[in-house]
């Protein structure tokens, strides 16, 4: 889990896991592909699968940085 920022009032869940995934999908980290998120309540959850420790580490404080993120709930596989 990652702790972060207190969410804003005015950003809605749908939201905020929508721009969780956009910023995975921007990022240079082609393992990206294969994750994906959803936010609860500020919490944002990541499923999917990578290949590497590295990457799931990366793809978390990747989305950690995202509007309205409180905490990160990294349950990405490693192959």
């Amino acid at each position: 889990m990652y702790p972060t920022e207190a969410p804003s009032m005015s950003v809605r869940p749908d939201d905020i896991g929508a721009s969780a995934n956009e910023c995975l999908r921007a990022s240079p980290y082609k393992a990206f592909a294969g994750v994906s998120c959803q936010c609860e309540h500020g919490v944002l959850l990541l499923r999917g699968r990578v290949s590497s420790f590295h990457h799931k580490q990366v793809a978390q404080e990747t989305v950690a940085k995202v509007s309205g993120v409180t905490q990160v709930v990294n349950s990405i596989d490693v192959d």
